[in-house]
């Protein structure tokens, strides 16, 4: 796996016994305001690549007894590369998603805000290879920035565009009540064991 540098903050706990959401994508498209979006999770978001250097935790919680109905983890961004080129940060993020019962919840940035290593390009390829990969996984595609004009994506990388993705946008709350509704009616299907 290689080697990891030592934590450099607070490790967030996984309760084993909570269903677990985890954001995936690549560096920069939205899935820090997400977390803040979507739960009590309070992550640095800032305009710069692999901002998230470590997984970070929140939960949703039930309204009245507030106790956790499911908990969303933050990951460090994914670059469309081969497992020997990957950093740290990256190989973190996939050890969780491979060793946590978890549904995948892939965040892409259509806008072209997120920077060069970020392109759409480099962000369908990514998906495609996390969908190959662990397709069998619960998964749920949300575009962020959605507030924003998308660019547009070259007729060879159509077909990679998610079909069902909800659209959301952090800055002016865009979709994201629809999205909260939506995830609680998957409860009962994120895996627990």
């Amino acid at each position: 796996m290689g080697h990891f540098p030592p934590s450099r903050g607070a490790i967030p706990v996984l309760d084993a016994q909570v269903p677990t959401l985890v954001l995936v994508g690549s560096p920069n498209v939205g899935k820090s305001s997400l977390v803040r979006a979507l739960s009590t999770g309070k992550p640095e978001v800032a305009d710069y690549p692999f901002t998230t250097r470590g997984m970070s935790m929140g939960h949703v919680l039930e309204p009245v007894l507030c106790f956790p109905m499911y908990q969303v983890m933050d990951s460090p961004g994914l670059l469309p590369r081969s497992q020997e080129e990957r950093n740290w940060m990256e190989k973190l993020t996939l050890a969780s998603i491979q060793h946590i019962p978890s549904t995948i919840m892939f965040v892409l940035d259509l806008s072209g805000t997120s920077g060069a290593k970020s392109s759409v390009h480099a962000q369908l390829l990514v998906r495609q290879e996390l969908h190959d990969r662990f397709g069998h996984r619960p998964w749920i595609d949300v575009v962020s920035k959605s507030d924003l004009e998308p660019l547009p994506v070259e007729a060879d990388f159509q077909h990679l565009l998610p079909p069902n993705a909800f659209y959301v946008s952090c800055s002016n709350s865009l979709g994201i009540d629809a999205l909260k509704t939506s995830l609680l009616t998957l409860i009962p299907n994120i895996p627990t064991e």
